[in-house]
C-alpha cells in the first residue's frame, strides 16, 4: 500500500513537471486517463488535457521565468493533494492581472484522483486574491476588505 502512495505521489510530480514546468504535453498524455478531466477555479468549464494544454500555454507565455514547486504532497487510497507555488514575472496581461516587473508568486492546491497508474481528475483552487494583493500593491492600489460578523 506504501509504495503505492509513493507511486501516485511522484506520477503527480511527474505530470506538473511536464505539463507546467515544460510544457510537454504530448508526453504527459500517457501519464492521465482518456477520459482525464481538469478543474481551476478561475476557469468556468472542466477541461480534457488538450483544453488544459491549451491554458497552461497561455499561462507560460504571459510569464517570464514561470515554474512551478511542489511544495507537499498528500496521498490517501486513489487521492492526492498537493500544495504548489506558481512563480513568475508576470510580461504580458493575464485574466485581468498587468504586467509587472516583480516576481510574483500564486499558491495552489489540487485535489488529484489516481486510476490504476494514470490521472483520472484535477481540482485547483488558486490563491487569485494574494496575486491580486500583490500586484495592487506593485501599482500603488492597495485594497483593504472588512469582514462583519453579526
Amino acid at each position: 500500500m506504501e509504495a503505492r502512495l509513493e507511486n501516485n505521489k511522484k506520477l503527480i510530480r511527474q505530470f506538473i513537471e511536464l505539463v507546467w514546468n515544460q510544457g510537454r504535453f504530448n508526453l504527459a498524455k500517457s501519464l492521465v486517463t482518456p477520459e482525464f478531466v481538469y478543474h481551476a477555479s478561475m476557469v468556468d468549464e472542466p477541461m480534457n488535457l488538450m483544453n488544459m494544454g491549451s491554458m497552461v500555454h497561455t499561462i507560460r507565455n504571459a510569464f517570464d521565468d514561470f515554474t512551478i514547486s511542489v511544495d507537499e504532497l498528500v496521498a490517501e487510497g486513489n487521492q492526492i493533494v498537493s500544495q504548489s507555488t506558481f512563480t513568475g514575472t508576470l510580461v504580458k496581461p493575464l485574466m485581468g492581472f498587468e504586467p509587472s516587473d516583480r516576481i510574483l508568486y500564486l499558491n495552489a492546491v489540487t485535489f488529484w484522483k489516481v486510476r490504476q497508474g494514470t490521472i483520472q481528475s484535477g481540482h485547483s483552487l488558486l490563491d487569485t486574491a494574494d496575486l491580486r494583493h500583490q500586484t495592487q500593491t506593485i501599482r500603488g492600489e492597495r485594497q483593504h476588505f472588512e469582514v462583519g460578523v453579526n
